[in-house]
């Protein structure tokens, strides 16, 4: 839980993100659309999805309890008949989850019954983090698929950056080039530009550069040689990988198979 006011890069993360929002003035950046969040809502970011909350400086408190959740974790709490990593990996995912105010006072409940834990001095305490956990995360993926859950908060979009972004995805082993997606997309570089960063905070070339790192990581975990891992990401040669990489998270490559194997085991 954090009431302090900070604004952090475009970014993701290796793990789970559940972000509860509970009060101030907060527009979120999520691949490319920006939500206006309201009191209550839930956020569910997974391992791929480039965001960013962009607080508003205001008279408001601005407050909010954000969870990080391990893959492998959830993965453990999940059963044969239910995977409750599914809100986060589903297809047809929802970012955001408006709440009624009866729901919204149980959910906060369990956050804090899982910050609670931290002084817990008594017997059972796993025991408890893993049932919160799970009635959390139960709850979460319920409302997920509940079709009286309609998404009715201000969004700034454009159909012209989606289409940009799932061409992105699709072609991330390939040249991206500024004037490459001016051209495909019928708009002059200039103008395509200054679109694309006022829907996503950041710009073409950086947020490319984000994408091929995720797939990289994502790459590099299935075992997949790194040296080779480069090449279908689309950075030209492993130096220029390795550079990006290490900019980006400030270790090698080979550093953070490392340690995300030492995580696992």
């Amino acid at each position: 839980m954090d009431k302090t006011i900070r604004n952090v890069k475009l970014h993701h993360h290796d793990f789970y993100e559940i972000y509860f929002f509970i009060s101030g003035d907060v527009e979120y950046y999520i691949e490319g659309e920006i939500y206006k969040l309201k009191p209550g809502d839930l956020v569910l970011i997974n391992t791929t999805e480039l965001h960013q909350a962009q607080i508003n400086k205001c008279d408001k408190n601005y407050e909010r309890i954000v969870l990080w959740i391990n893959k492998e974790f959830l993965k453990g709490l999940s059963s044969e008949n239910t995977d409750i990593a599914n809100c986060f990996e589903s297809e047809d995912k929802k970012t955001i989850i408006n709440i009624d105010f009866d729901i919204q006072r149980d959910i906060e409940s369990l956050f804090h019954k899982l910050l609670e834990l931290d002084k817990f001095k008594g017997i059972g305490k796993d025991l408890l983090a893993d049932a919160y956990m799970t009635e959390l995360m139960v709850k979460i993926n319920n409302l997920a698929v509940d079709e009286k859950q309609v998404y009715d908060n201000e969004t700034k979009k454009s159909a012209l950056i989606d289409d940009m972004i799932d061409f992105i995805e699709d072609n991330i082993c390939d040249e991206l080039t500024i004037d490459f997606l001016a051209e495909k997309f019928y708009l002059s570089k200039y103008h395509l530009s200054r679109e694309f960063k006022k829907y996503t905070n950041v710009s073409i070339h950086k947020f490319i550069k984000l994408k091929r790192l995720i797939q990289a990581k994502e790459h590099i975990l299935q075992n997949e040689s790194i040296t080779d891992v480069y090449i279908k990401c689309g950075f030209g040669d492993y130096s220029n990988f390795f550079r990006a990489f290490k900019q980006e998270y400030g270790i090698t490559p080979k550093q953070f198979y490392k340690i995300m194997k030492n995580k696992d085991a």
